[in-house]
């Protein structure tokens, strides 16, 4: 058994010290008088911080991250973060491991053996949950199919219904994925084929494998046999019309069923650091994770349909 330290909820905010050698009057009256103009404030007056931030991996963590890194940019002008591309969940932990990103994001557990390798390189994987996430199945919006069980979904993705006559509908069945990189095609593959068909199962042979969510999501609104998976926060950058959202044992995928725990295909959000980042020796590092989970944060998240695990308000 594994054993990998972890964050599941918000981290104690950051307080820098505040040094001065003005009487505390004098400062009162200065900022009375003045106002403070420092445009390098934080939330915390941290004017101090400065660093540079670099992430790798998930593309359904991504819209999280690109989002959040505006917002954090201007509370710490001074901290540069390096956006990630959204290679994929397997990328961002070999960018990790390698030394090459501070931060990697993921949307699956990093594995034993990742965890190995990471140690092996002198590094302390640390998990950091940062949402929920629902895993939402699309077709083509002239599909009649409107909803699947998890069993139909293991067997489509393992090629054992081929035909949506099958779970009534017509004509063959298109499957499109993710390549290997994602950690979604790892977690579809672990958590539902193989918890629903047993562990010597595995995807279809027949499967079209994409660079990323959106090239999948777009190629399927163009294709009427077509099926394939994504993270909530991956819809919502595609036009309302183009897919439809099935329903799964007879929930519809969103941060309200996954809370009630009526959407069965669901799985947690992570970024992963070197130790605990309260101790990172990169203070900037440990602020954004700290923001990350805020609940300016995580209000950023909920718009994006993931399901928050620290307040949002």
């Amino acid at each position: 058994m594994r054993l990998i330290p972890s964050i599941r909820s918000g981290l104690p905010p950051f307080h820098p010290h505040l040094v001065t050698v003005l009487p505390l009057t004098l400062v009162a009256l200065a900022l009375f008088a003045c106002g403070s103009n420092n445009e390098n404030d934080g939330p915390d007056g941290g004017s101090s911080l400065s660093g540079t931030v670099s992430i790798e991996g998930s593309s359904t963590v991504q819209p999280f991250t690109l989002e959040l890194i505006p917002a954090f940019e201007n509370e710490y002008s001074r901290v540069t973060v390096n956006p990630p591309s959204g290679l994929g969940s397997g990328a961002g932990i070999s960018a990790f491991i390698n030394e090459e990103v501070d931060i990697a994001q993921a949307s699956r557990r990093i594995k034993d053996d990742e965890i190995q390798q990471a140690r092996d390189a002198g590094l302390d994987p640390f998990e950091v949950r940062i949402f929920n996430d629902a895993l939402a199945f699309v077709v083509h919006p002239d599909n009649p199919v409107n909803d699947l069980t998890v069993e139909q979904v293991a067997k489509i993705f393992a090629g054992e219904i081929s035909n949506w006559d099958e779970v009534g509908g017509s004509g063959g069945i298109t499957i499109y994925t993710r390549n290997e990189e994602s950690g979604t095609f790892a977690y579809l593959e672990e958590d539902v084929i193989q918890a629903a068909l047993g562990d010597d199962s595995g995807y279809s042979s027949d499967v079209n494998k994409q660079a990323s969510a959106p090239a999948a999501l777009s190629a399927v609104s163009g294709d009427p046999g077509a099926i394939f998976y994504a993270g909530l926060g991956n819809l919502a950058e595609i036009p309302a019309g183009r897919v439809k959202v099935l329903f799964i044992n007879g929930a519809a995928p969103s941060a309200e069923t996954v809370a009630a725990g009526s959407y069965p295909i669901s799985r947690g959000l992570f970024y992963y650091t070197d130790g605990d980042p309260a101790s990172n020796q990169n203070e900037a590092v440990k602020t954004f994770i700290d923001f990350a989970l805020s609940p300016a944060g995580q209000r950023i998240g909920e718009e994006l349909a993931f399901l928050p695990v620290g307040p949002t308000e």
